[in-house]
């Protein structure tokens, strides 16, 4: 889909038309049916002239001259039935194509975007943007076809065919656009105001609600379900009180505009009727002039009753500008791509600080690891054992210094195709709802029936999944509550080592389970990194009795390294923190 660059800076309709790029056609389709349905609103009104001055002057015309008006008036109405649905066909595809790739776009934007974005960006903000700002967006499309265009074909008709007829009362109604361009300026700012000010209180609700359903069993075991009521009563409370404002002020814009038009219509009724009493026009003429002019002040109207829902539109277009415009993309176009790699890394004074952080988080941190060795990370919570491993992972790059793999610079490698390389197992197994098949073979095709079988084997995954009454095929329900936490990690093990990986990270992938399931997965996890470069953070330093080399962090620094038998020798960091598990 062509996405507008700057998306935020182009003019809202012309980044619907950018949007509408690959349904133009069917737009062109839908405004010509629409043409030809919408046709009576212009025509029956001479009709209806024609009409009534047959009446008032009978001597003019035979009585074929009514028939042929009213044979008219028949074809006119019924073809209105097939013309509608077609133009509707032809439009409302086009909005649902758009919509589609619209949100086909934003979940591709957000698989590109940094990890530190998705760190801050509270997931029920982006599923607004994807859900409710996208619908809006729809229907501004809508809007603008059905309300804003017909609007103004419609007023452009009328003061054509009125000219045709008389010049005054073409600039009798040509004086209503006066008023109309007054309260577009009036309101227009306000309600930009209360939609930006709306849309985010939603966002901010949606991504509470987000919480408290993730929350829900913690926020049971600790019996504060009524806090948890009170914290997003608050929040709904705000939407209501933000919502009743929007819609009081679009009330008073709707009762101005009524009240204005409503005194414009009557006026040009005794215009009309002042100009037949001078017998400058005929009495026919007030119905067609009339008609005209309800139809014009009818379409303003309409116009100005749908300004706030284009407001919510063009605020849609803001919001979703926030994913399409941020800057905070991963760049891999045009990079190194790694067709093999070894798994040998030179961590050369790598140095690391958070936006906005007072202090690096890692600092001169210097290291050469070899093809297939293990490296074990430790240290007390906060000294960098994670952001090494984002380091290592490509979540990040280096404030300073550089991190080589394979002799290439992270900055310069296609990270996409450099992890096809890597799997990670991290302390709390991310499953989604689906078969335990579809979560080890997440995102592979034709996987191998025998490798599948030979994976499931060595993680110990078959010890459970032959119990079930489904094996393989076993929903594992929300986040795989239907499973312990040892079955669930031995999951993620498989998911890892049916990629036949060269880099393996584990972080913390035992820490959260019990002395029994730790046994299984650790079993797997050896068997997972056997001949493959290895990053292991772990808490439970037993565990890691059998790395190559055990670097021990603080602060961000190294503060020793070597072998588990050398650091308890040495009697410094790694010792003590080993003391105090024994």
């Amino acid at each position: 889909m062509a996405i507008p660059e700057n998306f935020l800076r182009q003019h809202p309709i012309k980044t619907l038309w950018i949007l509408f790029a690959e349904d133009r056609r069917g737009i062109f389709w839908a405004a010509v049916f629409f043409l030809i349905k919408h046709s009576p609103v212009w025509i029956l009104p001479v009709i209806s002239r024609n009409i009534v001055n047959f009446a008032a002057y009978p001597s003019e015309r035979t009585i074929s001259y009514l028939w042929i008006n009213m044979a008219l008036v028949v074809f006119l109405v019924l073809q209105n039935i097939p013309f509608h649905n077609v133009h509707i066909h032809f439009g409302m595809r086009a909005v649902r194509n758009m919509e589609a790739r619209l949100r086909s776009a934003l979940i591709r934007q957000m698989q590109q975007l940094s990890i530190s974005f998705h760190t801050e960006f509270r997931r029920g903000r982006l599923h607004s943007k994807i859900l409710r700002d996208v619908e809006a967006l729809g229907n501004l499309s809508i809007q603008l076809f059905n309300g804003a265009f017909s609007g103004v074909l419609t007023v452009v008709v009328a003061l054509g065919i009125t000219l045709r007829y008389d010049w005054r009362v073409t600039f009798f109604f040509v004086a209503v656009i006066f008023p109309a361009v007054g309260l577009v300026h009036l309101f227009r700012g306000k309600i930009r105001v209360r939609n930006a000010e709306l849309r985010h209180e939603i966002e901010m609700m949606s991504a509470q609600v987000s919480d408290m359903i993730e929350m829900v069993p913690v926020t049971r075991a600790h019996g504060v379900e009524d806090y948890e009521i009170r914290r997003l009563d608050s929040h709904m409370e705000s939407v209501r009180g933000r919502s009743l404002k929007l819609d009081l002020l679009i009330a008073l814009f709707g009762s101005c505009s009524w009240a204005t038009f409503t005194l414009f219509n009557m006026f040009c009724l005794f215009f009309c009727s002042y100009l037949a009493w001078k017998k400058l026009i005929l009495v026919g003429d007030i119905v067609m002039y009339q008609a005209f002019f309800g139809a014009i002040t009818g379409a303003v109207n309409m116009t100005l009753n749908i300004y706030p829902q284009l407001m919510q539109g063009f605020e849609s277009i803001r919001s979703i500008s926030e994913i399409m415009d941020n800057p905070q993309v991963e760049q891999n176009e045009g990079k190194h791509k790694l067709a093999s790699v070894q798994g040998r890394f030179q961590f050369e004074q790598v140095k690391f600080q958070y936006p906005g952080a007072n202090a690096p988080a890692i600092h001169d941190f210097t290291l050469e690891v070899e093809t297939g060795e293990c490296i074990a990370l430790v240290g007390p919570s906060g000294s960098g054992k994670s952001t090494m491993m984002s380091l290592v992972i490509g979540f990040a790059f280096p404030s300073d210094g550089r991190i080589l793999i394979d002799g290439h610079d992270t900055r310069e490698l296609d990270l996409r195709q450099y992890r096809n390389h890597l799997a990670v197992v991290p302390q709390e197994s991310i499953l989604f709802t689906g078969s335990i098949r579809d979560n080890i073979t997440y995102g592979l095709e034709g996987v191998d029936e025998a490798w599948l079988q030979e994976v499931l084997e060595a993680a110990n995954v078959n010890d459970f999944v032959k119990d079930l009454p489904e094996g393989l095929e076993s929903r594992i329900g929300e986040h795989g509550s239907k499973l312990s936490g040892g079955q669930r990690q031995r999951i993620s093990v498989a998911r890892a080592m049916i990629r036949r990986p060269q880099i393996i990270i584990l972080d913390e992938a035992t820490s959260a389970l019990d002395v029994q399931s730790e046994r299984a997965v650790q079993v797997a996890i050896e068997r997972l990194i056997e001949g493959r470069t290895t990053f292991i953070v772990a808490h439970r330093l037993s565990t890691i009795r059998n790395a190559d080399r055990i670097v021990v962090l603080e602060n961000g620094r190294i503060a020793e390294l070597g072998t588990h038998d050398a650091l308890m020798e040495l009697d410094g960091a790694f010792a003590q923190l080993r003391k105090l598990q024994v």
